[in-house]
């Protein structure tokens, strides 16, 4: 079972067996909500230290498993701060990479990505910004602070990491508004977890998040945003070229991911006037092989284009695919997006004053 098939079966209720085993999982999904719950009451009780940083923190993480737009987040506001003048880096634990030891990340695109992670290599490699990965975060932090002054980290996917200390806690809220605890629904805490937040970003069910959000305590400091197509970007020559999103219309494309929820991927490239005549979905954060490479070749012969997200086409440039390799770039586009910044500007300024003056 992938996540694709438990996200559609199991969490959608689609069919009988996904009903089944929905329900017989649900003493899992208990157990796990336990296990969160006592957690979570260890740091809210002070029985568990986070460790606190002289920098500013924001943590930008969701509730679900996916799909909510964390990572384009994160990008955004790492470009946000740093044109305001605010040195940034970002922390990430690694997902799915060789070793465990805290490492910056090398923005070389000769670096191999699994010594990394695809999030975090796409972070640096694609869009310049300093990253490092480690689990706990902190020791990345170490990594990041010995190399030079930073005023602002950023954890990518950090609501639930509680080692570290946040000042700001943004919380994405994605399409899974309804549902149980894993494995038998795709929420990682209770919905009652609104609370630690200091802003809320909804992204996806706008109807259906507002009206949780109101019955339950939730930061009054709402917002709206949405994952919208940018530009195409291929490789050439070593480096990274833009093209217009409008070189998809009436072409065919064979659409190639390996992401939680490729769906939306999926419809942006229909919106764009691209004909999908061709499908190739992998796990998330999944590792191309080389016959996984034959295979993307195979099924491009009927195909004008192959496109792919960002983190995965930093894995497939490897493969001899580069004449019809694409990738769409996205953006989260934030509705009143610069109020929420300046709210969190003013955050930074406020802890580097007290900083100044208690120092």
């Amino acid at each position: 079972m992938n996540g694709r098939w438990i996200r559609r079966r199991i969490w959608q209720r689609r069919g009988v067996w996904g009903i089944f085993l929905r329900v017989l999982f649900l003493p899992v999904a208990c157990l796990y909500w336990l296990g969160v719950q006592i957690r979570n009451g260890c740091y809210s009780f002070g029985w568990k230290k986070s460790r606190r940083l002289a920098q500013f923190v924001i943590s930008i993480g969701n509730l679900t498993v996916g799909g909510t737009g964390k990572t384009p987040t994160v990008v955004w506001m790492a470009q946000e701060l740093r044109q305001r003048g605010f040195k940034t880096a970002v922390l990430s634990r690694g997902y799915h990479r060789k070793g465990n030891q805290p490492r910056m990340v090398n923005p070389s695109l000769s670096a191999k990505v699994d010594d990394f992670g695809d999030e975090p290599a796409m972070m640096a490699q694609i869009f310049g910004l300093t990253v490092a990965v480690g689990s706990p975060r902190y020791l990345a932090a170490d990594q990041v602070i010995e190399q030079g002054a930073v005023d602002v980290f950023l954890l990518d996917d950090g609501f639930q990491h509680r080692q570290l200390a946040r000042d700001v806690d943004l919380l994405l809220l994605g399409s899974d508004a309804e549902g149980w605890m894993l494995p038998s629904g795709p929420f990682r805490e209770p919905k009652t977890a609104l609370g630690r937040a200091d802003f809320l970003l909804i992204t996806g069910a706008r109807e259906r998040w507002q009206r949780v959000t109101t019955a339950k305590k939730a930061p009054s400091a709402v917002f709206y945003g949405s994952l919208q197509p940018q530009a195409l970007i291929a490789l050439e020559s070593h480096r990274w070229q833009e093209y217009s999103v409008s070189r998809l219309a009436r072409r065919k494309i064979l659409a190639v991911a390996a992401i939680a929820d490729p769906e939306p991927f999926y419809r942006m490239i229909e919106l764009s006037d691209g004909e999908i005549v061709d499908v190739l979905e992998f796990p998330d954060h999944h590792d191309y092989s080389l016959e996984d490479g034959q295979r993307i070749a195979r099924a491009a012969r009927n195909a004008d284009l192959i496109v792919t997200t960002e983190k995965d086409i930093l894995k497939l440039i490897r493969f001899p695919l580069a004449q019809k390799l694409l990738a769409l770039r996205v953006a989260m586009i934030v509705e009143s997006g610069a109020s929420l910044v300046q709210s969190i500007v003013e955050r930074i300024q406020e802890k580097q004053t007290r900083h100044l003056v208690g120092g």
